[in-house]
């Protein structure tokens, strides 16, 4: 088994909770069947949306940092349950020796099995067009950080899959969905309690956008929001990252076939 290294603490609830969403989504009987991973929880990486926004400190090498002490410590490869993170994907990798995971490419993807799947099970074209889908490309939605947004981190993995990205409106995007992303990171857990209604809320807004789908693309949305509760189909970029990197771990999944490994 491989070794996981997960570089997490943005925030600590999202690395706990993508380590055991790892844990839940490998039917082990012993402690000795589960792959041995190294979480670094690093709170003291600035912020990643403050950077974005010209209103922080770069992150860049306490990223990096972080990086190289999961491979000194024996990580054969890393995951980083962060979104905003990934805006400095390129030079973390460029630090490292061991692979590290692209979890905005694997939601990308399969944002673009889900709208592929709509399509297959709908009638027809014209079924399509009396039900109102909207002409051009399929639209997915993104409810994510605004580091994350301003960037357009999901923007190139989208429309790669032919995908067009659709955001909230800036109000929605700073009352609702901004407001509950700080919520969450301030410690109102929402595990098994009700959905924030400001993040269903701006699911509808989505919906009401175009939106075929929708992408939890912040590790704190999935926190707050049950996808039964969204009104679209809801894919959870920390559960597509958890389970390919158990995948990876246990070797049912090599790195040259996975999406987003490098």
């Amino acid at each position: 088994m491989r070794t996981i290294g997960v570089l997490g603490g943005m925030g600590p609830a999202a690395g706990i909770d993508f380590y055991a969403r790892v844990v839940a989504a490998h039917a082990a009987k012993r402690d000795q069947d589960h792959p041995p991973c190294i979480l670094f929880s690093a709170t003291q990486v600035p912020d990643r949306t403050a950077f974005l926004f010209g209103d922080g400190p770069d992150p860049t090498l306490a990223l990096v940092a972080a990086a190289r002490t999961l491979q000194a410590a024996g990580a054969d490869f890393i995951a980083i349950p962060c979104n905003s993170a990934h805006a400095f994907l390129a030079a973390i990798r460029e630090a490292v020796d061991i692979p590290v995971l692209d979890m905005i490419a694997l939601a990308a993807a399969a944002g673009g099995a889900e709208i592929a799947r709509q399509i297959a099970t709908s009638e027809s074209a014209a079924a399509d067009a009396e039900s109102g889908r909207p002409a051009g490309l399929p639209k997915v939605g993104l409810l994510a950080a605004s580091g994350t947004v301003r960037d357009g981190l999901y923007d190139g993995p989208l429309r790669r899959h032919g995908l067009e990205p659709v955001y909230p409106e800036a109000s929605v995007q700073e009352h609702e969905v901004m407001a509950a992303i700080r919520a969450v990171k301030a410690g109102a857990a929402a595990l098994g309690g009700a959905s924030d209604p400001r993040l269903v809320a701006a699911a509808q807004h989505l919906l009401e956008r175009g939106a075929g789908c929708l992408i939890m693309g912040c590790t704190e949305v999935p926190l707050a929001l049950a996808a039964a509760d969204c009104p679209i189909p809801a894919l959870d970029a920390n559960q597509l990252l958890a389970e390919t990197t158990l995948a990876l771990a246990l070797g049912t999944l090599d790195f040259a076939d996975c999406e987003g490994a490098g």
